[in-house]
C-alpha cells in the first residue's frame, strides 16, 4: 500500500510539472544559456565588462585663458568623449588626442620653454615633442559660442590599439588669433579616481 501511494505521488508530481513547467521557448533559452557555460565570460561577445572612465583637466597654452575638463569612457572598443571648455574665441576649434605610438612614453603638456624660436608662442611643431602626434581627431570639430564656451560629445567606434591604454595620452585644443592650429589648451588623460 505504501509503495502504491508513492507511485501515485510520483505520477501526480510529473503531471503538475508538465502543467506548470517550462514552455518550449523557455527550455530553448535554457539550452542556449548552458551551451556557453564552458566559455569564459570575457570571451563571450558583448560581455558586460565595466567601462573605464578617464578625466582631463585642461590648462591654458599660449596665454589663451582657456580652461575646462573632459571625460572619456572606454567601453570595449567604443570611446565616448565629452569636453567642456571656456575662454575660447568664438568659432570652430580643432581638437585631438595626442600620444606616442613607438615608445609608448607619456604625453606631457609643453612648458613655456618649448617656445624654441622665441616668438612667444608654442607652435604645433614645438608642442609635438611633449605630447606626441595625433592619434585621434575629435571630429566634427565643435564651435565655441559667442561667450567662448564649448560643449562636445561624440562616441567613436572600433578605436585602434594605438590609442590604448588611454592613460597618459593628452588632449589638445587649438585655435586663436586667426591661427587655427595654434595650441590653446592641453590636458593629460588620467584614470578617473576609483575607476578600475
Amino acid at each position: 500500500m505504501k509503495s502504491l501511494k508513492l507511485f501515485f505521488t510520483g505520477i501526480l508530481s510529473i503531471a503538475l510539472f508538465s502543467i506548470v513547467g517550462c514552455s518550449k521557448e523557455e527550455m530553448g533559452n535554457e539550452e542556449i544559456n548552458t551551451a556557453n557555460a564552458h566559455i569564459a565570460p570575457q570571451d563571450l561577445p558583448n560581455n558586460g565588462a565595466k567601462a573605464k572612465t578617464y578625466t582631463v583637466n585642461f590648462g591654458e597654452l599660449n596665454g589663451s585663458g582657456v580652461s575646462g575638463m573632459a571625460e572619456l569612457v572606454l567601453d570595449g572598443a567604443n570611446l565616448t568623449v565629452r569636453i567642456s571648455a571656456s575662454g575660447l574665441e568664438p568659432g570652430a576649434h580643432a581638437q585631438h588626442i595626442h600620444g606616442f605610438v613607438e615608445d609608448k612614453r607619456n604625453s606631457k603638456c609643453p612648458p613655456e620653454s618649448a617656445d624654441t624660436d622665441g616668438n612667444g608662442l608654442i607652435s604645433v611643431a614645438e608642442g609635438a615633442p611633449f605630447y606626441g602626434g595625433i592619434l585621434l581627431s575629435l571630429t566634427p570639430f565643435p564651435e565655441a559660442d559667442e561667450n567662448g564656451d564649448l560643449e562636445y560629445e561624440m562616441t567613436f567606434e572600433d578605436v585602434t590599439k594605438d590609442l590604448t591604454p588611454l592613460q597618459n595620452k593628452a588632449i589638445v585644443l587649438h585655435g586663436m588669433d586667426g591661427m587655427p592650429f595654434l595650441p590653446v589648451a592641453c590636458g593629460q588623460i588620467k584614470a578617473a579616481q576609483g575607476a578600475n
